[in-house]
């Protein structure tokens, strides 16, 4: 496959690269699995020359010190006398070459090196401390949690060694577009389903390409539903990578997210946890795993501050594996994908509704850009609340809401993963809960814009300050 949408990191690498022409320089590169890291040092490579290590789990101290002074004797002819007999050795002979000349050098997968050389994170901070010279060191980990502990925690024991910290995340929905386009998988509706299932980790589409999968439906049989499919133990490698021992809690959570539990006391019912002892789990969840996001209504004068907080499951991948593998992991245990397949098909339509909403999002603030809805929103997020002047639970929800403090100007959309929607109707619906939308009422204008498959009414709807967009219209 080929090289998609990593400018802005290949110029910080470019950067990087050059101020090594001076004096050494170190970058860390993290992200979780299969986000494309390696992929991005590897195009990187092929521009500058540089040695690539990759600190294997599964070898000894003493076999990675083999295997990483050869390479390091092959690439620059060291003399037989040389002897690279300890960590420290290796790094001074990095070191020592490098006063010559600029050298690049890339550990992968580093956060394994406490497992197998645990000493070697104090032995690099005594050397980049120690030595000078002209390298270039690129240190890359999935771990993001260890990658934390090592190199950002006040105190940790390279804090503030490096020069920059590269957090990669995944791609957006336009760049999933270009990907399956040359995939071959050229559909609009076909498009927006592979993002709702798959989100923008590079290496999906790769197995995609690779299996010769051309429809949602196939690859979910192709990929996750079969014995030996390549992402059969995704998430539990995930997770078990980046939280060990405590991942049943992460279990727990993550199952009750996916359930619709979005508040902490009905996650904390689920999972039988104390909510004085959600918050770190919550942490290691939004900031460390970039797979779960707090919202709060986009209207809060104070979100920092808001009680109303509710939790989402941000990554698609994770959403799907959650709501329709581990909720039924009895009949996937004993391979009984059929009736897996069976309770995913009653129910696919309403899933693909929530990564529908995540492409609306997209488009909106690309809209917003290109300052295409007849005002500059400031803020866009998920709108809820309670109906003034009745009693009990009932709320109202809006799906994305947009607005300007300034203009005191107001979007509302909904977005509806269905066909022939009456657009009359759900307008009318929209203006009635966006009477109980306490912000700057009777003061605002108002805008309005709904999404779905397609309208069956579009051409008749034509009032200002109204927006109609179907696939044809995404497509577009």
């Amino acid at each position: 496959m080929k090289f998609y949408n990593r400018e802005k990191e290949m110029r910080e690498l470019e950067m990087a690269e050059n101020i090594s022409n001076d004096h050494k320089i170190m970058l860390v590169l993290s992200g979780r699995r299969r986000v494309g890291k390696t992929e991005l040092i590897r195009h990187f490579f092929c521009k500058e020359k540089g040695m690539y290590f990759f600190v294997n789990p599964k070898k000894t101290s003493s076999e990675l010190l083999i295997e990483f002074s050869s390479i390091i004797s092959s690439e620059f002819s060291l003399p037989e006398y040389v002897k690279i007999d300890s960590w420290d050795s290796f790094l001074k002979v990095l070191f020592e070459v490098s006063k010559e000349k600029k050298i690049i050098v890339a550990i992968d997968e580093f956060q394994w090196f406490l497992n197998v050389v645990p000493s070697i994170i104090f032995q690099i901070q005594k050397a980049w401390d120690m030595y000078r010279g002209k390298l270039f060191l690129i240190i890359c980990g999935s771990s993001v949690g260890m990658i934390r502990k090592i190199f950002v925690e006040q105190k940790a024991p390279l804090f503030k060694r490096a020069h920059n910290i590269l957090s990669m995340r995944p791609f957006n929905f336009d760049t999933v577009r270009s990907i399956l386009r040359d995939s071959g998988i050229t559909d609009i509706e076909e498009q927006i389903k592979f993002y709702s299932v798959y989100g923008g980790i590079p290496m999906y589409y790769i197995l995609i390409k690779d299996h010769n999968v051309k429809d949602m439906r196939s690859s979910i049989d192709e990929l996750m539903l079969r014995d030996f499919a390549p992402l059969k133990d995704e998430v539990p490698d995930i997770l078990v990578e980046e939280f060990g021992r405590e991942v049943p809690a992460y279990y727990a959570i993550l199952t009750a997210i996916s359930m619709g539990k979005n508040t902490a006391k009905e996650m904390c019912e689920h999972a039988g946890i104390k909510e004085t002892s959600l918050a770190p789990y919550i942490e290691n969840l939004v900031n460390v795993l970039n797979i779960v996001v707090k919202e709060v209504p986009v209207t809060e004068k104070k979100p920092l501050k808001s009680k109303k907080g509710r939790y989402f499951l941000e990554d698609n991948f994770f959403r799907f594996w959650f709501r329709y593998i581990y909720r039924d992991m009895s009949n996937y245990e004993i391979k009984n994908y059929a009736r897996i397949k069976e309770k995913i098909g009653t129910d696919i339509n309403s899933f693909f509704g929530f990564g529908f909403e995540g492409v609306c999002r997209e488009v909106m603030i690309k809209l917003n850009s290109a300052g295409k809805l007849g005002f500059f929103f400031d803020r866009i997020g998920r709108q809820w609340g309670r109906f003034r002047g009745e009693k009990g639970r009932n709320t109202y929800e809006i799906d994305l809401v947009a607005l300007n403090e300034k203009t005191r100007e107001i979007l509302f959309c909904e977005c509806k993963w269905q066909d022939k929607i009456d657009a009359g109707k759900i307008i009318a619906g929209l203006r009635e809960k966006a009477k109980y939308v306490e912000w700057n009422y009777e003061k605002r204008k108002e805008y309005y814009v709904v999404f779905a498959r397609s309208f069956k009414d579009k051409e008749k709807v034509k009032e200002p300050g109204i927006m109609l967009f179907d696939l044809h219209d995404l497509d577009e």
